[in-house]
């Protein structure tokens, strides 16, 4: 790291120019220059000092970071606030206010891949401080930074700083004491960092002791050392110019043997090939490594960029403007024919033909190089414009629209019909148009024929009739025999009823009407209201009538029902039918085609069945819940005092007589046995019983017959 240190109390203005060998022209990055008049593209951070800690990103504070413009000049150097030169804008970094702050302005620029030779950052700078004869580490101060924005790599010579002392090189004492330094450029060569993205840190800060201060300006360009062309090979010397500010100059020729010359600006005698020069800067002490950078000297044919061919309305002007790729400047314009022109030696004549004219321009620049062109103005035909249509028309309606003058040909038309909501639906461009109104009242219709240059334009005003509102409201499907209702809209008009099967002679409004039909299939119901003006309002709807679904109940397992016996029902099936059973609660799911349940009591089972069209069906089955002699017996039950099913008994028992009741397991042990009515608590010699299946035996007398029955069962732990 080459670190140089330097002083006093704190002032810069900076310009930033990138270069590239062979002066090959970059583009500028975006807001580079601040020529956007704004800040965009730049981070902002502000901390103490010293040494600089500004690891606050704060983006731009007002008075700290403040964009500059206009003619005025810094308080203590006199130089311009903005870099002669540079642009319209600079950055003040810092003000005059005290408190040990510090300021940092960075920029990230992007080192092409590709490049394999020298790329060189160039930046111009102006520096004041304040020396208050502190301890250098407490002085006011002025760094610049370069490094890889990834890994944090400087760059060669990548850092500088300026510490306030007594005895810098290159400064004057400006007013109030303050030391400051003109004008100066320096150089960070940027080579070794090719393809990498690299970020340029320019920070103030005020003494650390809170009592001085510091601030900068950064005027920043995108001036790049280009080729330099003459554009024509006649003159016998040419001059090449250097970037400004840097302290020394040596102009040598491509191989850097030669040298040519030690000025700032060089005169050689006009190459007759494209040439390559080599000029060595040496910035002033502290800033910047000297460097090399190249420039190309070729030779270019003249061009002229002028006008395009333009047109014009008979009796109207047009202003002419040339210019050209030339650079040396002032030039010599000459114009003809000279007639119609309000001069022949101005950059841009004002010309004023009667009929198509070609006129020629001939530029010379400072060199004598000279280059003619040519534009041509086509003078156009007038155009006219009256407009042709009815007074009224009912909204919705359309209506044909003219421009009822003959015009040439290729005239074109610009209609305005929606300013009053207005809609072209035919003819757009044409000198005929159809349009159409939604809403009512007085509308107007502009029109604009146009030829070229030549305009007319006419506006006509039309009454706009309100249309009534056929419309009616009633559901789009229907089930044959069933009350249909229609709701038309309130109109004031007459109504007109045309309906398939139907008749309705009544042309008064009514706020309903009740149809039946006694066939199925689409029905059309037309419906056509006239007002007063005769503006006519249609609607038509078909409306479908659909048959009823079929509901049918079909018994399965279902015989010889009776109390406690389980039972299952099926629904006849059609396309979409949605199910209904009831009582619902007798079912885990009362909306199937099919559902299982068992008899308690004598009852009718009914099923709805709904179709698409929401036409329903029902059908009903008795069920037969009588006394039997079958008794329920669980298959399983948990013992473990949840309060359900914590005991293993038939639900059944009490309308039977128990003979005996005998529960073993697996080995053939009897668990539980009992001739009275008492519930298995699960428990086998007063110990809980095992999670396990087992069987059981039960007698009982049910209508004076000794009855038996035995199963298995599941006793769950």
């Amino acid at each position: 790291m080459n670190l140089k240190t330097y002083s006093t109390y704190c002032f810069f203005l900076l310009l930033l120019l990138p270069y590239t060998i062979y002066a090959q022209n970059t583009s500028c990055p975006p807001n580079l220059d601040f020529e956007q008049g704004n800040l965009s593209n730049w981070e902002f951070y502000v901390g103490g000092c010293c040494p600089t800690n500004t690891t606050t990103n704060s983006g731009p504070i007002a008075g700290r970071h403040t964009l500059m413009s206009g003619t005025g000049v810094d308080l203590y150097g006199g130089f311009p606030v903005v870099a002669p030169g540079g642009g319209n804008y600079s950055l003040k970094l810092g003000n005059s206010a005290t408190g040990a702050e510090a300021e940092r302005a960075r920029y990230y620029v992007r080192v092409p891949a590709n490049q394999n030779n020298v790329y060189t950052l160039l930046y111009s700078y102006a520096v004041v401080f304040q020396n208050p004869g502190h301890a250098p580490n407490e002085q006011p101060r002025f760094e610049v930074t370069v490094f890889d924005s990834a890994t944090g790599i400087p760059a060669p010579c990548n850092e500088y700083t300026f510490v306030s002392s007594t005895g810098l090189p290159g400064f004057q004492r400006g007013s109030a004491g303050v030391l400051y330094k003109p004008w100066a450029t320096a150089s960070i060569d940027l080579s070794a960092m090719a393809g990498r993205t690299v970020a340029i840190d320019f920070t103030s800060g005020d003494c650390s002791l809170g009592g001085h201060f510091g601030y900068a300006y950064i005027d920043v360009t995108c001036n790049f050392f280009q080729t330099h062309t003459l554009y024509c090979p006649d003159n016998p010397t040419y001059t090449l110019s250097a970037p400004p500010g840097f302290e020394t100059y040596e102009w040598r020729d491509a191989s850097l043997q030669t040298v040519l010359g030690t000025n700032r600006d060089l005169t050689i005698a006009t190459p007759t090939t494209t040439t390559m020069f080599a000029v060595i800067l040496e910035p002033y002490p502290g800033f910047g490594c000297p460097d090399t950078i190249f420039t190309t000297f070729s030779i270019t044919s003249m061009s002229i960029l002028h006008t395009p061919d333009t047109a014009l309305c008979i009796g109207s002007s047009f202003q002419l403007a040339s210019g050209t790729n030339s650079t040396s400047y002032p030039f010599t314009y000459a114009w003809t024919p000279a007639t119609t022109l309000s001069c022949s030696n101005c950059d841009s004549p004002i010309a004023n033909p009667t009929v198509t004219t070609k006129y020629y321009v001939t530029i010379t620049d400072k060199d004598g190089c000279t280059a003619t062109d040519s534009v041509i103005v086509r003078v156009d035909e007038r155009v006219f414009a009256e407009i042709v249509m009815p007074d009224t028309v009912c909204a919705f309606d359309s209506v044909t629209i003219i421009n009822n003058k003959i015009n040439p040909v290729n005239a074109d038309y610009i209609w305005n019909l929606h300013d009053d909501y207005g809609t072209i639906i035919s003819g757009l461009g044409n000198d005929t148009i159809v349009g159409i109104w939604p809403s009512p009242g007085m509308k107007v219709v502009k029109v604009r024929a146009i030829n070229g240059l030549c305009t007319a334009v006419d506006s006509d005003y039309i009454y706009i009739n309100e249309k009534p509102i056929a419309n009616f409201e009633g559901d789009k499907d229907v089930c044959v025999g069933t009350p249909w209702q229609v709701r038309p809209y309130q109109q004031n008009a007459q109504y007109y009823w045309t309906i398939d099967g139907q008749s309705i002679t009544d042309t008064e409004y009514r706020d309903m009407y009740t149809l039946t039909w006694n066939t199925t299939g689409e029905k059309l119901v037309n419906l056509k209201l006239i007002n007063e003006p005769g503006c006519i309002g249609i609607k038509e709807e078909y409306i479908g009538v659909h048959e009823f679904p079929v509901a049918e109940i079909i018994p399965i397992n279902a015989d010889n029902l009776c109390k406690g016996k389980e039972y299952e029902l099926s629904a006849a099936e059609g396309y979409r039918y949605e199910y209904s059973w009831s009582p619902p609660q007798y079912f885990s799911n009362n909306q199937s085609s099919f559902v299982a349940g068992r008899a308690e009591k004598e009852e009718y089972i009914y099923l709805d069945v709904r179709n698409q069209w929401h036409c329903i069906s029902r059908d009903s089955f008795f069920v037969d819940g009588g006394l039997c002699c079958d008794i329920f017996m669980p298959d399983a039950f948990s013992p473990n005092n949840d309060g359900r099913n914590d005991s293993y008994w038939s639900p059944d028992i009490d309308r039977v007589q128990l003979v005996h009741l005998m529960i073993v397991n697996r080995r053939g042990q009897v668990v539980y046995n009992t001739k009275s009515a008492i519930a298995w608590d699960g428990t086998y010699k007063g110990q809980p019983a095992g999670h396990d299946t087992y069987n059981y035996f039960i007698r009982y007398v049910c209508d004076g017959e000794e009855r038996e029955k035995k199963g298995t069962l599941i006793l769950l732990r």
